[in-house]
């Protein structure tokens, strides 16, 4: 033994065994903070590991095997040891003690400063803790059973994203893997989550089978899972959703609240056909068109009509009205906050705590208060908003109307950062796609607008907002031809009638009469709006004392949505010559405005302001017309003059109306450098027959600038006709590719 130990020593297999360590333990100290870093699974670490011992292994046979020689390496056996010279082991051991330095000076820097300590537990506890709930398969032989299998999926999801400590993937985003192919790591990485739910229901008479499995996404091991066999009544299918959702938290090691304990304990409903028309009534919340969102009202009416305490079916009531006004302005507002303030109401008597109402309440307060913006609509709005956030952390929809009313009140930074939240626990969602370019839209980040915009019509390639949004932008950006390749797309893909709306403008400028008559033709005699058209229709003809006629019949002018369409009414009366009556008109949908001192002109209402001050001029109000202006002009300078929350050119009327027409012409040929070239999408008349501009014609200036416009003008009309002969928008369709 002792002669097998000299040898060791004399071949410089310990020295090598000691330096060796000392590297492996760098090495393996380093990779444990490194590798995660950059995204590598623990799989991978746990390769990196063996290969470092491997490595260290070899490293001990070939100091037994090799030697090296001032000749260079042999085999030790091939060396005359007699003539050998005596290796350096003063300089073996300096290495080895240069060695053992740098690994305390690695590990101390590792986990005494910080740089892993506690903080890689902390993340991965974090994305553990993060788990998406797939929607569970029907194994019924009845496919009208696919509704069973859809309330318990969604309602397993809603208890758990009532857990503080877990990020739960709401289901508009999970909803896209129902009966997909995708393996579980993949949806794993595409959910950015840890853990996920997979599930079946069979339902067979009076008996209901549900199978439940906890997965690890990384790794598809299995981390619980549970059959439930019972009786088919709603109590036990509740029963068994707050087990399944109490034993996932349990196995994430999510410690529950005794309130959160209660909540998932609950039992919303005894009827199982009220409980059905809830969870289709969901379904058709989540589609968000028109046909659907009017189907969802009336599933959750029919609800409430089975069971009146059914809270849940109160709270989807007050969604579907709120946003059929939001999205498709299918409801008068006032019928609209009726109902949904008395939904509201009911749902917070029965559950106290049911976090969808208050998000839901937080938008009505948020849509009252954008109307007017006096008050506090906007605090109580944000109280709902953090009151249904602290009960249900992952329910996506209060941070996406959160970020709305924060953007409302020209908080972009606050609102991007809700939005970023959102999207953390719903990647799939449909609205921040859209909410976020515009949010960047009103900060004058218009290519940025676009690039999103792009990015959402690729994801959702069947929906029809993004086209509309891009549309839109591109209609303020001046790039006309453009508009209406994207609007044409949305008209394909939506089922509401207000699609394309904005063309008519476009169209206009074209000269396309025809356009214009088929549009209006076609829109429908039982949509609220319709009593609109005839005085519409006058509008665009120029005959604007037919027009205000027109708008005079409506029986309730205040039940007019006030975007757009009481641009028409204020336009008409103005064009009409009837002053005081487009300041009564004015003021009474933009209170701000109608106090006597203390009115603030801000983004939101800039528009309205730079109206009335004309207004007042013509009413020889010249004081109150200036305070407005002179507010205007400040605002003014903070809002972007092109893209979809352009002002276009305000800056042109605030100074023509200030008696400054030298300045109002050079800032009008800026805009038209930086693309202007029509009022159709900014104002609520032509520009050619803009009266805030008259002023300004007698200018020669003003018809070459004119000119520059409408040759420009020229050029995308016979883009656009060039398409329509040869059925092919895709170039147009593409420009916004290289913007």
């Amino acid at each position: 033994m002792t002669s097998f130990v000299s040898e060791l020593r004399r071949r410089n297999v310990l020295r090598v065994a000691a330096a060796n360590a000392l590297v492996a333990w760098i090495l393996i100290e380093a990779g444990s903070v490194l590798l995660p870093t950059f995204g590598a699974p623990e799989s991978f670490f746990k390769v990196y590991v063996i290969v470092i011992v491997i490595g260290f292994i070899a490293s001990l046979i070939f100091a037994w095997v090799f030697e090296l020689t001032p000749e260079g390496v042999k085999l030790d056996r091939d060396v005359d040891q007699t003539k050998a010279e005596p290796q350096s082991r003063s300089r073996m051991n300096a290495l080895i003690i240069g060695l053992l330095v740098l690994a305390l000076g690695v590990s101390i820097t590792l986990n005494i400063t910080g740089l892993r300590s506690d903080d890689t537990e902390t993340v991965a506890n974090a994305i553990r803790d993060s788990i998406a709930v797939l929607p569970f398969e029907n194994r019924s032989a009845d496919a009208e059973n696919q509704f069973f299998a859809d309330g318990i999926h969604d309602d397993i999801l809603t208890r758990l994203a009532g857990v503080e400590s877990l990020r739960v993937i709401s289901r508009i985003s999970v909803d896209r893997y129902r009966n997909s192919s995708r393996d579980i790591r993949q949806i794993g990485l595409d959910l950015d989550v840890r853990t996920i739910v997979e599930g079946a229901v069979q339902r067979i008479g009076d008996q209901v089978r549900i199978t439940v499995r906890l997965v690890d996404a990384q790794t598809d091991e299995q981390l619980w899972a549970e059959t439930y066999d019972k009786a088919m009544t709603l109590q036990n299918v509740f029963q068994i959703q707050s087990e399944i959702s109490a034993h996932i938290a349990t196995a994430l090691r999510a410690a529950l609240s005794p309130a959160e304990e209660l909540r998932l304990a609950s039992i919303p409903t005894d009827s199982i056909e009220a409980y059905e028309k809830v969870v289709n009534g969901r379904n058709n919340l989540a589609i968000r068109s028109f046909s659907s969102l009017l189907a969802a009202r009336q599933q959750f009416e029919r609800a409430i009509e089975l069971d009146p305490d059914y809270a849940q079916a109160h709270a989807g009531l007050a969604q579907a009205v709120l946003i059929l006004v939001t999205n498709h302005q299918a409801l008068p507002h006032a019928e609209a906050y009726a109902v949904a303030d008395e939904a509201l109401e009911k749902a917070l008597d029965i559950d106290p705590e049911l976090a969808h109402a208050y998000a839901v309440r937080g938008l009505m307060k948020m849509m009252q208060w954008e109307q007017k913006r006096v008050g506090d609509g906007n605090l109580e709005a944000a109280a709902d908003y953090e009151r249904a956030i602290a009960l249900s952390p992952s329910l996506a929809d209060a941070y996406v109307w959160f970020a709305s009313l924060r953007e409302s009140e020209s908080n972009f930074d606050a609102s991007i950062e809700l939005l970023t939240r959102a999207l953390a626990v719903d990647p799939l969602s449909r609205i921040p796609y859209v909410n976020l370019p515009s949010f960047y839209a009103a900060l004058g980040r218009n290519d940025e607008t676009i690039r999103l915009l792009l990015r959402a019509s690729q994801v959702f390639e069947d929906w029809s907002t993004p086209y509309g949004y891009m549309s839109t932008h591109m209609q303020k950006l001046g790039r006309l031809d453009e508009s209406i390749a994207w609007g044409l797309r949305e008209m394909e893909l939506s089922e509401d009638p207000m699609a394309g709306g904005s063309l008519i403008g476009i169209y206009q400028e074209f000269g396309n009469d025809e356009a214009v008559t088929a549009y209006v033709e076609a829109f429908p005699e039982d949509h609220p709006l319709y009593p609109l058209g005839k005085s519409y229709w006058h509008y665009i003809s120029r005959d604007y004392d037919a027009a205000l006629e027109a708008i005079l019949e409506l029986d309730d002018i205040a039940a007019i949505p006030k975007n757009p369409f009481m641009g028409l009414v204020v336009g008409a009366t103005v064009m009409a010559g009837e002053y005081d009556l487009a300041f009564g008109y004015l003021t009474k949908a933009n209170p701000s405005l109608a106090a006597d001192t203390e009115f603030v002109v801000d983004r939101k209402n800039l528009y309205a302001a730079v109206l009335l001050a004309f207004v007042e001029q013509k009413r020889g109000r010249m004081g109150e017309a200036k305070r407005l202006l002179d507010q205007a002009e400040i605002t003014v300078e903070s809002v972007p003059r092109l893209g979809m929350h352009g002002h276009g050119i305000k800056d042109v009327h605030i100074l023509t109306m200030q008696g400054r027409p030298g300045m109002a012409i050079e800032r009008l040929s800026e805009a038209v450098d930086a693309g202007f070239l029509s009022s159709q999408a900014f104002d609520v008349w032509p520009f050619d027959v803009d009266p805030i501009l008259e002023p300004l014609r007698s200018d020669p200036r003003f018809a070459q600038i004119v000119q520059r416009m409408q040759d420009r003008i020229e050029i995308m009309r016979r883009n656009v006709e060039e398409a329509e002969a040869s059925g092919d928008w895709s170039l147009l369709l593409a420009r916004a590719e290289t913007t």
